[in-house]
């Protein structure tokens, strides 16, 4: 089973019939999202950038949103691994917290985060750098901390890979990287039961090199399968288009203690195979 670069991989189940397509049509599920024209989004995130004093580095993605994308990158580079450092110690933790909240308010048309009640820190974590840089007491302290918080939830149901990440200093944020998503309608019925969205992850083949370099290949069988699938949102990007999709999350579960495994996203009306992501997988950023 080969992975694409961005750690998905895209499988078409055809297990649903012209009666369900009708049914999910109606519906109007699942809600899409176009991705912008370039010159439209340059606009934006010309915008975004002026209202921020340009202090912040990143840039939009395709939809006009603050998550991860190289769709603005000069060159294909990451314009915020030549931004300058503002080189203070930084001390008082809990204000940059709210900092950083304050700051996904603000732009909460492209965070789309209009609560910050609702945001839950996941992660928080010093960035060192030196203020005195040259002679014999050269220093590392706090210049930066990164501030992860956690996956929307729309009611009781997680939204999938829409954590944010903020990066603040003394002047403020100076990167977003991530966003959550326009609320919507959740289907009222679903067509694929979890036990049939197990059904048909066994027998799959995994190819091990390209997740834990082992020259093996791994056949995903019922016990790998233990734990119960649970409802998430997915937002599923369809050829330049979003999708927000209702799923269920199947744990695939690596019997080695070195690899956790991996979730599969199966979406609960037509049965399509979203993604299959390591349970812990790394951001580029």
């Amino acid at each position: 089973m080969r992975k694409p670069q961005s750690f998905f991989l895209i499988l078409i189940f055809i297990v649903f019939s012209c009666e369900v397509l009708e049914v999910a049509d109606f519906a109007e599920y699942p809600v899409k999202i176009e991705a912008k024209e370039l010159r439209e989004l340059e606009e934006l995130n010309t915008r975004y950038q002026a209202e921020n004093d340009n202090h912040i580095c990143s840039t939009l993605n395709e939809f006009g949103y603050t998550g991860f994308s190289r769709r603005l990158f000069p060159d294909d580079i990451n314009p915020c691994l030549s931004r300058e450092s503002v080189r203070v110690e930084l001390k008082e933790v809990d204000t940059l917290i709210n900092v950083a909240k304050e700051s996904l308010l603000k732009n909460r048309e492209f965070t789309l985060v209009s609560d910050t009640s609702n945001l839950e820190i996941e992660e928080v974590v010093p960035l060192y750098g030196c203020t005195i840089c040259e002679g014999p007491d050269i220093n590392s302290v706090p210049i930066e901390y990164k501030i992860t918080f956690g996956e929307q939830r729309l009611g009781n149901t997680m939204v999938r890979n829409s954590d944010i990440t903020v990066f603040v200093d003394s002047i403020g944020v100076n990167r977003i990287w991530g966003n959550w998503f326009p609320e919507f309608t959740s289907p009222g019925f679903i067509n694929i039961g979890y036990l049939e969205a197990q059904r048909m992850l066994i027998g799959w083949e995994i190819n091990m090199q390209e997740f834990t370099g082992e020259d093996m290949t791994f056949i995903i069988t019922e016990e790998h399968l233990e734990n119960e699938p649970n409802f998430e949102f997915y937002p599923y990007e369809n050829n330049g288009v979003l999708e927000l999709r209702k799923t269920w999350n199947v744990e695939i579960l690596y019997p080695e203690e070195f690899f956790q495994g991996w979730n599969a996203s199966i979406d609960v009306i037509d049965g399509l195979l979203l993604a299959i992501e390591p349970i812990e997988s790394e951001q580029e950023f």
